[in-house]
């Protein structure tokens, strides 16, 4: 079935325009191919004028200008707000010309809010069920490789303490041990993967761990990378696994200096509290991800840089989770990245339910 092409020209170039061109450009109608004709707003500086004025589409500071420009518009979307505008659009609108206000348009919008929710959780309802079969057997393959590897370490470092033996063949056999060891830590991070975690929970001060964490990370930064801390008074100590969390902030900040190794930048560190939640926030002025990236971005072993184990976002991830909280990560190419731990408010200790 053929399409119908609508024309479509909006008036109103704030955030909501900004954000439903956005969705347009991702959700494609089954029926209707939307045309976008123009965009107009008053202000020449709002988000949703200048990213119309950027993906080239026609813009005005006056609507009337583009119903002179386009005779031929099928609909015009309001999102002023304002009941003055739309009494405007009305009276001076071509005769055939439908028009959805600001209220349809936001129902319009939500309809495919939710569709594309829908998708999304469906693909990663399908993303969990192949991961789960995925650590079956990296659980089974760590299980058989480690004693072998474990041998293998154990018999090259006799046969290195032996005095009988030429340098050369020391060399590799040093070449060896130093392969089996990050064999051994390549088993421990399969075993993670597959293994519930155990957490170790005591009452921290979670302001103390991250200035910790951050000190301690500084002196691995070039001279282009700074970091900025601000960290919000009165956040109580809380029951949180100090070492999980602090190996968490870590692979962040490892992760943010990574994004800004060419170009340098400034990490910021936050820490905030919001009723029964606290969050560490970690955000970099890095080059940002696109959408398929960021979507597997936690997924184990999946890495975009070369020398990346793809284990850094699972581990934050599953940390997180053990702890009862969620994982936000947001990104945008040119926008940098922010990720946020947020963690539940536990003063007293948790008791397992029965």
């Amino acid at each position: 079935m053929e399409k119908k092409e609508v024309d479509v020209v909006i008036v109103g170039g704030g955030k909501a325009c900004r954000e439903l061109l956005a969705l347009l450009e991702e959700y494609e109608p089954k029926h209707l191919h939307l045309v976008i004709l123009g965009v107009a707003d008053i202000n020449p500086q709002a988000p949703g004028y200048l990213y119309a004025q950027k993906k080239g589409y026609c813009v005005s500071t006056d609507f009337r200008e583009l119903f002179k420009k386009f005779p031929h518009i099928d609909l015009v979307i309001e999102l002023t707000g304002s009941d003055e505008v739309l009494e405007k659009i009305f009276k001076t609108k071509p005769p055939k010309t439908k028009v959805i206000d600001h209220l349809g348009a936001r129902l319009f919008w939500e309809i495919i809010s939710i569709l594309q929710e829908k998708n999304l959780y469906e693909r990663r309802l399908q993303q969990l069920e192949g991961m789960k079969l995925y650590i079956d057997i990296i659980a089974q393959f760590a299980h058989e490789m480690r004693n072998p590897i474990l041998v293998i370490g154990g018999l090259c470092k006799i046969l290195s303490k032996l005095e009988k033996i030429d340098p050369k063949t020391k060399t590799y056999i040093n070449a060896i041990i130093k392969e089996v060891n990050r064999l051994e830590k390549l088993m421990d991070r399969l075993t993670f993967i597959s293994k519930p975690l155990q957490l170790n929970l005591k009452l921290v001060s979670l302001n103390q761990l991250v200035r910790k964490v951050v000190e301690n990370f500084k002196r691995e930064l070039p001279p282009n990378i700074k970091i900025k801390l601000d960290l919000e008074e009165d956040i109580p100590e809380i029951f949180l696994d100090e070492e999980f969390i602090s190996q968490s902030l870590y692979e962040l900040l490892q992760n943010a200096k990574d994004a800004m190794e060419k170009t340098g930048g400034e990490i910021l560190v936050k820490t905030k509290l919001c009723y029964d939640e606290v969050a560490i926030v970690v955000k970099d002025e890095g080059p940002g991800m696109e959408k398929n990236i960021l979507e597997k971005a936690t997924m184990p072993f999946f890495t975009t840089k070369a020398q990346g184990t793809g284990f850094g976002l699972f581990f934050v991830q599953k940390v997180v989770k053990t702890h009862g909280g969620v994982l936000h990560i947001l990104s945008e190419p040119g926008r940098g990245t922010t990720v946020v731990m947020e963690l539940p408010v536990r003063m007293f200790y948790p008791i397992p339910p029965v």
